[in-house]
């Protein structure tokens, strides 16, 4: 008889399957059971390493005895077969021991855990409803829900376009938690069907890749947000019992379905930064079907605050007044929610653009400390601080800004931007390859060495690095190239064109002092428009080829008219201003330094 007619007759594989269906079922069981009763993660594991050192013992044993009516028989058999299961069970519990000091991804030598405090992140929802046009959906439950978590005391949740940048890509989520820092991770999948919505969620833990809970829920859309509201809950519920997390957020009143379906889509087109119009109107109608709805009217002020920055002349006629419009927007987010941290970075934005920067930097710490995973305040906080010539302070907070999300191109500009403040290199340069990494049209990560030789003054070597940028991306630098020849006086150079462009938006200023234009640069910023990037005047001025003009009689007037001068006499001096007396100030390249 051969030696698996012989395993077979001592039914060696019906007691080998049967030991691995129990241990399954066991397994799975207490993956669940173990963290209600708060044991620690090395509990599953022992337990995980005892069952799969069980299956050679069994083995062995159903090889060796024999059950009968007459009770358990020992089997004779032959020493070489005898000799053969041995080795056999052996190699299988050496596996066993191995994968539990080896093999662990989440346990090698020198590892540690993803996270030693109360971490969540909520990986980007699986669109179910067969429909590409309806991501926005999926996505913006997901961004909800991580809003409601985030509102949990204690509980570190990890931002919103970090996590986004795993959408679609699938992998090991002990893997993925390890790249965010995270001990659990949330996943699911969103199917809507007219006004009926289908979401399932489970919590999964890093460091062993279990699932402590799973759940899928049937609603109507009018119900979104008590849907969202339950879902955190038992997440939640499932950190709180494991991790000890604070109080869950309180219930959310209900909103219109369409009002909903609006708000998502302007956040998206928002956060994208793409076709700031539509995200403004989107966001119009959310607020107009659902007037008390807070969010809304939060997120259009923050929407028309960013127009400026994102449209054309002839965009902003179309949008209307967006300095009015976010002023009155923020209002009615504060009259709603006053406590909110996108109303308090919201009301940020109206201080800073009336020059009341002071009051401006209080309500973007505010708003951090609102809510410490919202990284968007962050971003407006560095730029305030750098564009009021604090550029070590910006440069702590872009840091941090970075730790929470690295993966927004328009966060890396500020770094980029401080790299060009401090003539640094290898910021500049450390900026334009994540930015193009991120999105390789960016005209920012394209043009950072050109721009970093021109705000130094140096225009041939902004010329060689214009000529470098061409040369990979013509169509992303054109715009760039127009104003550069006509700042450099280059022969042909479209002057009608590039004083258009240059006064379209202030950021382009610099070709306008490269130029020695100072009437173009004072007036650009005058523009009602601009009423909303008046904060960036000091920025080119702080440049080396724009620090001369900092002793013009018309540039001192405006730095007082913009409020600059008296934030500085409240929160301190910059290194290129100091006082002079009690009521005046002198600024310059060879300003005491403070």
């Amino acid at each position: 008889m051969s030696l698996i007619d012989e395993l077979k007759r001592r039914k060696v594989f019906k007691v080998g399957g049967a030991y691995l269906v129990v241990a399954w079922l066991s397994v799975q069981a207490v993956s669940i059971g173990f963290p209600a009763f708060d044991a620690p993660p090395w509990a599953l594991r022992v337990f995980i390493l005892i069952a799969m050192l069980g299956f050679p013992i069994a083995l062995v044993f159903a090889w060796m005895f024999d059950m009968t009516r007459d009770g358990v028989k020992a089997e004779g058999t032959s020493a070489r077969a005898t000799v053969g299961v041995y080795v056999a069970a052996a190699a299988l519990a050496g596996l066993a021991l191995g994968w539990y000091f080896k093999g662990q991804p989440s346990y090698r030598a020198g590892d540690v855990p993803a996270s030693t405090h109360p971490s969540v992140a909520v990986l980007p929802f699986a669109n179910m409803s067969g429909k590409a046009d309806e991501e926005y959906f999926s996505d913006g439950m997901t961004e909800e829900l991580l809003n409601v978590l985030a509102k949990i005391p204690k509980l570190n949740v990890a931002a919103r376009t970090s996590v986004f940048e795993f959408k679609g890509k699938g992998g090991d989520v002990r893997e993925i938690g390890r790249k965010l820092g995270v001990g659990n991770i949330v996943e699911g999948s969103v199917r809507r069907d007219g006004d009926q919505v289908r979401v399932t969620a489970q919590l999964i833990r890093v460091a062993d890749g279990f699932h402590l809970w799973s759940e899928r829920y049937d609603r109507e859309l009018k119900s979104v947000f008590a849907l969202q509201d339950d879902i955190a809950r038992n997440i939640g519920e499932q950190l709180q019992v494991k991790l000890g997390v604070g109080e869950l957020p309180a219930a959310r009143a209900a909103i219109d379905p369409d009002a909903y379906d609006e708000y998502l889509k302007g956040r998206a087109l928002y956060r994208a930064r793409r076709n700031i119009g539509d995200a403004v109107a989107h966001l119009r109608r959310a607020v107009d079907l659902a007037p008390q709805f807070a969010a809304g009217w939060a997120s259009l002020a923050l929407a028309h605050e960013v127009v400026y920055w994102w449209t054309t002349d002839e965009q902003r006629a179309e949008i209307g007044d967006s300095y009015a419009r976010m002023v009155a927007a923020a209002e009615r987010a504060v009259a709603l929610d006053p406590k909110a941290a996108m109303t308090i970075h919201a009301r940020g934005n109206v201080a800073r653009a009336q020059g009341r920067y002071a009051e401006a930097e209080r309500a973007y710490l505010e708003s951090i400390k609102a809510d410490p995973s919202y990284s968007d305040v962050r971003e407006d906080l560095a730029e305030l601080l750098l564009c009021t010539g604090y550029v070590q302070e910006s440069e702590v907070v872009s840091r941090e800004l970075l730790a929470l999300d690295p993966h927004v191109a328009n966060y890396w500009w500020r770094i980029q931007q401080v790299g060009f403040a401090t003539g640094r290199a290898e910021l500049v340069d450390e900026a334009s390859a994540n930015t193009v990494e991120i999105d390789p049209d960016n005209r920012r990560g394209r043009l950072g060495r050109a721009m970093l030789a021109l705000f130094q003054g140096n225009v041939e070597t902004a010329r060689t690095e214009f000529a470098a940028a061409e040369r990979v991306a013509p169509a992303v630098v054109a715009a760039d190239l127009i104003m550069f020849h006509w700042a450099a006086k280059d022969p042909g150079a479209n002057d009608t064109e590039a004083r258009r462009i240059v006064a379209e938006q202030t950021l382009n200023d610099v070709y306008a002092i490269v130029r020695g234009d100072i009437d173009l640069f004072l007036a650009s910023f005058e523009r009602d428009q601009a009423r909303i990037g008046r904060y960036s005047f000091f920025v080119p001025l702080a440049e080396p080829v724009g620090q001369p003009l900092l002793r013009d009689a018309r540039i001192r007037e405006t730095l007082v008219r913009y409020g600059f001068v008296a934030y500085w006499r409240e929160k301190g001096w910059p290194a290129l201003c100091h006082p002079v007396g009690s009521d005046d100030f002198a600024c310059g390249p060879t300003a005491e330094e403070h």
